[in-house]
């Protein structure tokens, strides 16, 4: 399974959609992703990738995620790819999460 993304940087570099979201929210404060505490007191970075991946069959999984990380409103947005939404700012633009070739190809 790929769920990884391009990340919020847009340095072309793939993440999962855990790390896209504490790297996110570091960039929103201006600090190292280090500096933050770890997203797992939060909620579950293996289940937030895992909700994002694509099904069994190669297809896209679609739905919409919101949650607080350390005083920060997050939303994770995939349908035509990965969007983060850090307290209502949009980071970057919609993040490819490889899922739509594969999508294309379960016809």
């Amino acid at each position: 399974m790929n769920n990884a993304i391009s990340g919020p940087s847009g340095n072309g570099v793939q993440q999962s959609i855990s790390v896209a979201v504490v790297t996110a929210v570091a960039r929103r404060r201006g600090a190292d992703p280090t500096d933050l505490p770890p997203l797992y007191e939060w909620i579950d970075p293996d289940a937030l990738d895992a909700l994002f991946s694509p099904t069994r069959r190669g297809g896209s999984r679609d739905g919409r995620l919101e949650f607080t990380y350390d005083g920060h409103e997050v939303a994770v947005d995939c349908t035509d790819g990965a969007s983060i939404t850090i307290d209502g700012t949009p980071v970057g633009e919609s993040v490819a999460t490889g899922l739509e070739a594969s999508a294309s190809t379960d016809a």
